[in-house]
């Protein structure tokens, strides 16, 4: 399996949230003027596999929670949901709380991503810093990339109630494999990402009804 390049530390990166600034003059003209959102209750991915496997998509007006490890390329299957709604003129959030790790835009524009249409932004604390945007039905897709320490349970319930009436999706993923047997109780779908032989492998341990599925990124 080949080292992450989404998320990395490289020599060059930026930060597109100065082309698309979370400011209250940008919330306010993106809310006063919003995409047309398709009127589905799922967001597919730009590969059809991954859709299918989780039964249409990621859930709109829930949160799924990823266990995918740093280190290899499990984010790509996030991406490609990234992928898929900036292509349609859809705006996402991907919220980066690892310190230590930068966003590599070379790699998520080579996957289809619209730079225009996708905010990166990096916090520690996703809720006090950008609860502005997750109050409004700014974003179709919010990717929380952060560990148990950034996110409390409060902070969950509360980002949850407000994809429930926004009708956005909230993707939580957590840097290490999710339990079967105890978890975020808020999430509505919750899968395991691993590397598998070159390529990574999926496991839904709930939501959805038991399965797996292997395929390249």
């Amino acid at each position: 399996m080949k080292p992450n390049t989404l998320i990395q530390t490289p020599r060059w990166t930026t930060d597109f949230s100065s082309q698309l600034a979370l400011n209250s003059t940008a919330l306010t003209t993106t809310f006063m003027f919003p995409q047309k959102s398709e009127a589905r209750n799922n967001i597919p991915s730009t590969n059809g596999q991954i859709t299918q496997f989780l039964g249409g998509g990621l859930p709109k007006g829930a949160i799924s929670e990823f266990g995918i490890p740093l280190g290899y390329s499990g984010r790509c299957v996030i991406a490609d949901f990234v992928s898929q709604l900036t292509q349609s003129g859809q705006l996402c959030l991907w919220v980066n709380s690892h310190s230590n790790l930068k966003v590599y835009p070379p790699a998520w524009l080579a996957r289809g991503i619209d730079p225009l249409k996708w905010v990166v932004a990096n916090t520690t604390r996703p809720l006090r810093d950008l609860k502005a945007a997750l109050i409004q039905p700014i974003f179709q897709l919010v990717v929380l990339d952060a560990t148990q320490r950034n996110l409390s349970t409060e902070d969950i319930a509360y980002i949850g109630l407000q994809a429930r009436l926004h009708r956005y999706a909230v993707v939580i993923i957590r840097p290490h494999l999710l339990s079967n047997q105890r978890g975020n109780t808020w999430a509505k779908l919750r899968v395991n990402i691993v590397p598998h032989h070159n390529r990574l492998h999926l496991t839904v341990i709930k939501g959805l009804s038991e399965r797996q599925l292997t395929v390249s990124c």
